[in-house]
């Protein structure tokens, strides 16, 4: 009997894996011919043979041009009541977006913070300055998260303080930078990018853009070593392994930075053209904060203050007396610079703020808030506010979703002016650009079919692809009624 029940099991097992195996197989064959309803076709980056249209017909026609081959790209169309008039297959799967995501961002700014919110920086004193100038503790330098803050605007703070009647502290000059988290950029972001200028982290303190400029000299021949002449600003107790050659005459920066938040090695690799005597190379700054302070230190010595520089205990920050304050443009001003040079620390920035003011974290922020709007969003996966972070992705259905309410919004004129234009003015545009990725998000004038909204985004580009030139092609068949 035992030995009957053994064989009866083997049986049993042995029919369901037949079952699982038969199963496996037909799960097989409905993939490759495009799976279940719901799943795309693995290679659905082009419209389905059955689709018809001058729309279809050029991302038909563009799937077999150099460098698009193993391309996905994704482009859809909604018309003026924000319905979707052309989908091609892969418009409702979660792609990486880059800096097309701006356009969420500050849309979602303007009305979290507001058209007239500007950030703050402040100079504090704690106790506040007595009958003779002399503050008997530290002063306190608190940073607003402003990315717009300059050497000039330190200058002022300095100037403003001393007409205020600062004269002498008997402590130091210190930093708050607790307005935004202590890590200033996305685990995320790659590290070939937060060395360079583009992709400088976002601090509580920024400063000049968190940009300085090294300088370099080439060698005449390629393969030559490269001489590094210094930097502006030279950031105190930095130094640099300089690790660049001489490249090929003609073929410009191929320089990449590396360095960490708040370090003092910065590691530059690559080359530059042989011949040059001076090229700059843009570079983000590791420590903004110690710049800022360094830099508000020799102005406020410059107009006489003299310190003591040794630790002092004050009161605490509440009773801290304001001396001096900056005030950084409006956002609706902040806004136009951002779209149009696609400045990723603005971004972040005003992305990191809208979760200060709400008390959130700004990545549920920036998705609570478009879903309230009305956005549905499937395989959204939100890791910054910039676009920098190549996983951050988003569905360009939902894209182009969050800009048409947008558009519609109470600041949709706003939203709109702060667009780069592309050809004529008939479109807008905020575009997005890094290695292998391409995008675009935004409107277009049409004669007979009013503004119509769009997002085009493609990953995996070839270094041929001519992405450009398909862009060209599909706004002005959409714009011709092609769909």
């Amino acid at each position: 009997m035992a030995a009957g029940r053994r064989g009866s099991g083997w049986t049993r097992g042995w029919v369901l894996g037949v079952l699982a195996l038969a199963g496996w197989v037909v799960a097989g064959i409905l993939w490759v011919r495009g799976g279940p309803a719901g799943f795309p076709q693995m290679d659905s980056r082009i419209p389905a043979a059955e689709s018809s249209g001058e729309l279809a017909e050029l991302l038909r026609a563009a799937a077999s041009e150099p460098g698009f081959e193993a391309a996905a790209v994704a482009f859809c169309v909604l018309n003026a009541a924000g319905e979707a008039v052309f989908e091609s297959p892969l418009a409702a799967t979660a792609l990486t977006p880059a800096s097309a995501l701006k356009s969420l961002t500050v849309a979602a700014a303007l009305d979290l913070l507001g058209p007239e919110f500007r950030f703050e920086t402040r100079l504090l004193a704690g106790p506040p300055p007595d009958a003779d100038g002399v503050v008997a503790g530290n002063l306190s330098l608190v940073g607003g998260g402003d990315p717009t803050l300059s050497f000039a605007d330190l200058d002022a703070l300095a100037r403003a303080a001393v007409d205020g009647g600062l004269r002498r502290v008997t402590g130091r000059l210190v930093a708050d930078t607790s307005v935004f988290p202590e890590h200033p950029m996305s685990e995320h972001w790659n590290w070939g990018d937060i060395g360079n200028a583009y992709g400088a982290g976002a601090f509580g303190l920024n400063v000049n853009h968190n940009r300085m400029l090294a300088f370099f000299k080439a060698g005449r021949m390629p393969g030559e070593p490269v001489e590094f002449l210094g930097s502006d600003p030279a950031p105190g107790g930095t130094s640099w392994v300089n690790l660049l050659t001489t490249g090929p005459a003609g073929s410009g920066d191929r320089a990449v930075v590396f360095s960490q938040p708040y370090g003092r090695i910065l590691t530059i690799r690559g080359s530059i053209s042989a011949g040059e005597t001076r090229f700059a190379v843009r570079a983000a700054l590791p420590d903004p904060p110690a710049v800022a302070l360094a830099w508000l230190h020799d102005a406020l010595a410059a107009n006489g203050v003299v310190f003591g520089d040794r630790d002092a205990d004050g009161p605490p920050p509440a009773e801290l007396q304001t001396l001096a304050v900056h005030r950084s443009a409006p956002l609706r001003q902040i806004i136009g610079h951002l779209q149009r040079v696609s400045d990723n620390l603005e971004a972040q920035c005003v992305f990191l703020m809208m979760g200060r003011q709400l008390g959130s974290d700004p990545a549920m922020v920036l998705r609570d808030y478009w879903e309230r709007q009305g956005v549905a969003f499937a395989g959204l996966r939100l890791l910054d506010g910039s676009g920098l972070a190549r996983a951050t992705m988003i569905r360009p259905l939902d894209l182009a979703r969050a800009n048409y309410l947008a558009r519609h919004g109470g600041h949709g004129e706003l939203f709109h002016a702060s667009l780069p234009v592309l050809g004529d003015g008939a479109i807008r545009s905020k575009p997005g650009a890094m290695s292998g990725v391409r995008s675009d998000a935004g409107f277009i004038a049409s004669e007979h079919h009013g503004e119509l909204t769009f997002a085009l985004v493609a990953n995996g580009l070839g270094p041929q692809a001519d992405y450009r030139r398909l862009r060209e092609r599909l706004l002005a068949a959409v714009r011709n009624g092609g769909f």
